[in-house]
């Protein structure tokens, strides 16, 4: 699925109206049907049923109006309410109303009213069997307050559902925050392409079901104007995961070569470790402590190894040796942060090139050691590099609170790659892969079950894995790879629960996720 930003959806209307010659009210006639299709398929109102329709004074407010007009000549009883007078219209709302006056008998002004005289007209209406909300849509840039906030709010306390258009009135359609106060709908038709913001949170919460309607933006416009993100889910991952060449061999699939997992956090690396494992990986080598190493000799499947000498101290010619049988490297599940994994971090940043996790631990690290940061910009430009942080850890790389780095999960995530010219998994409920030139992903795979111990550890190792299927594509191996993590922690909830929903439980889910796509 394709995402833009309301600034590059208003664009794409532009060009087509006036490099095309599509006239504008056709795209209004096309995104009022399209609406109409998607709402008897979603709420299969009742024929004759009466259905609210609160129209602002924008372009939304005239797909609202031509709304309106369809759903009277589908039979239903529409109640059309303005939040001002038609003249402030565009002309093509202006010609949809001049046919609602002369169909709709039901219809409201709320011209120069206040707040409470907006909500006094509102809640004195007969009640309806569905709300629509086309108020403001994806536009809005401020807080939503006074009369506008009124009407939101009287959405919000009716026993109907409520339908929006474009997007719910009060959402910022670009980083998906909730500006002041937002309609809470049931479902959404999203003309044209799906915006950003709609599948991030807050926003995803108050879209419910989202349905794309085609308007007419032809592919040569959007593709000079160019989508802002692509959203990760079945559809996008369908042809994107290799066959394995029947005459594969271990050594030729992948070594990956994890490093971490020192007491007390011995098993973060062995998730990490199994994520790599059932991610693809041929072979596996780990450098750990000793207390890492007996933990990992539970799965036979690892190959570990200590990389401290008998003091305790770092023993460089045993970490070089697990470094040179690596084909792809992840370093930071239970790296810890004293001065022992600082000489660690370094040493792995230093090596010969070779594609690069960071997660965890490490990512810290660099947020508190420049020398490894510029160490980590070094390797980035020598091989792919991938940072995994979640939001505390993109918060300390940024130096911004975790409130500030959860409000652009997108705009934080591009952020960082002014800071590292990596791939960037800016791990949250719809995680962001970024990288440098390349449109964002956003995951739509997931679940709330998923907010437990050892997530990212498992994600860590499963894009080492998927970095030694694209060599040439790191941000392809990342985005799969987190595709992937959520459609496993999906099948683990469906079977688990919720509450039961564990890393090691999605672990186990992993081969049936593979087996649908490979």
């Amino acid at each position: 699925m394709h995402l833009v930003t309301p600034e590059s959806m208003r664009e794409m209307d532009r060009r087509t109206v006036e490099h095309v010659g599509l006239p504008s009210i056709l795209l209004m006639e096309r995104a009022a049907r399209g609406a109409l299709s998607s709402l008897l398929e979603h709420f299969n109102p009742e024929p004759g049923a009466r259905i609210g329709v609160l129209c602002g004074m924008g372009n939304n407010g005239g797909d609202g109006v031509a709304l309106a007009t369809m759903l009277h000549h589908r039979g239903f009883h529409p109640i059309l309410v303005l939040m001002g007078t038609p003249e402030r219209f565009s002309p093509e709302a202006q010609s949809y109303h001049r046919v609602a006056e002369s169909l709709i008998s039901d219809r409201h002004q709320l011209n120069g009213l206040d707040a409470a005289g907006v909500r006094h007209v509102l809640t004195s209406l007969p009640p309806c069997a569905l709300w629509c909300d086309a108020l403001l849509g994806t536009g809005l840039d401020r807080p939503v307050e006074g009369r506008f906030a009124a009407a939101v709010r009287f959405l919000n306390d009716q026993p109907a559902p409520v339908f929006a258009l474009d997007t719910p009135s009060g959402i910022d359609g670009r980083t998906g925050q909730v500006l002041g106060v937002c309609t809470h709908a049931d479902a959404t038709a999203t003309f044209g392409f799906t915006k950003i913001g709609q599948i991030l949170d807050p926003a995803r919460e108050h879209s419910g079901t989202l349905y794309p309607i085609d308007i007419g933006i032809p592919e040569s416009v959007r593709d000079e104007v160019g989508v802002d993100a692509f959203a990760l889910d079945d559809a996008w991952l369908t042809g994107k995961v290799p066959a394995r060449p029947p005459h594969a061999h271990k050594g030729a699939v992948g070594k990956v070569a994890l490093i971490g997992g020192r007491a007390p956090t011995t098993g973060a690396l062995t998730l990490a470790a199994r994520g790599a494992l059932l991610g693809g990986a041929g072979l596996l080598y780990m450098g750990t402590d000793l207390e890492g190493v007996r933990r990992a000799q539970n799965s036979p499947e690892l190959m570990p190894r200590t990389i401290f000498d008998a003091e305790g101290s770092l023993d460089a010619r045993a970490l070089g040796e697990v470094l040179e049988k690596a084909d792809t490297l992840v370093v930071g599940p239970g790296l810890g942060t004293d001065a022992a994994a600082r000489q660690i971090l370094h040493h792995c940043l230093s090596a010969a090139p070779r594609p690069t996790v960071l997660d965890a631990d490490a990512l810290t690290l660099l947020a508190t050691d420049p020398e490894l940061l510029q160490a980590a910009r070094d390797l980035a430009a020598r091989a792919p590099l991938v940072l995994t942080p979640h939001p505390g850890e993109l918060a300390r790389l940024l130096n911004i609170s975790i409130e500030e780095a959860l409000s652009d999960t997108v705009g934080h995530a591009r952020a960082l790659l002014e800071v590292v010219p990596a791939v960037v998994v800016h791990k949250s409920a719809a995680t962001v892969v970024a990288a440098p030139a390349h449109p964002p992903g956003i995951n739509r795979t997931g679940n709330a079950g998923m907010a437990t111990g050892g997530m990212g550890d498992v994600l860590s190792g499963i894009i080492a894995a998927s970095l030694n299927d694209h060599l040439d594509a790191p941000w392809t191996a990342a985005a799969i790879a987190v595709c992937v993590h959520g459609l496993a922690g999906d099948r683990a909830c469906r079977r688990h629960g919720m509450r039961g929903t564990t890393a090691s439980t999605l672990l186990d889910e992993l081969g049936a996720i593979w087996r649908r796509f490979e």
